[in-house]
């Protein structure tokens, strides 16, 4: 189980890292790369890793749940909080890809609701997975 959980917090880490080097270089890539059909990939990617983050941030935040001490506001309990809370908005605003595969591309043109949606879920989920990768690498040595 150890082994898996590395892989994890491993795979985490890794999407996160390329998620926030790209949304940084991107717009310097315009002209020499389809910047859309990397964004096409990595959104792959993005919803796989959220999927787990979410999954891993419940199960933290159940346990935490369940392990209350008379209702004492620890930091471990914040923090499974936060991070179950903040992923699940993440992914609720990541669901503006499922617009986008309908869609197409072209609903882009114009919509500025749409550009602040994807620099929002670019800037925050390299935080989340990148934290509970960490979190997910550290608990698979205990």
């Amino acid at each position: 189980m150890a082994a898996v959980k590395k892989l994890v917090g491993a795979y985490l880490i890794i999407v996160a890292v390329l998620v926030a080097m790209f949304f940084i270089i991107n717009t310097f890539l315009l002209d020499s790369l389809d910047v859309p059909s990397v964004w096409s990939v990595l959104n792959v990617f993005m919803l796989i890793g959220l999927a787990l983050s979410l999954i891993h941030n419940y199960f933290r935040k159940r346990a935490m749940d369940a392990a209350e001490d008379g209702g004492a506001l620890n930091r471990a309990y914040f923090e499974a909080n936060a991070a179950f809370y903040v992923t699940a908005g993440v992914t609720i605003l990541f669901h503006n890809w499922f617009s986008l595969l309908a869609q197409g591309s072209n609903y882009l043109d114009g919509n500025h609701q749409a550009w602040i949606i994807w620099a929002t879920v670019d800037t925050l989920l390299p935080i989340m997975l990148g934290i509970t990768g960490c979190h997910v690498w550290r608990s698979a040595q205990e």
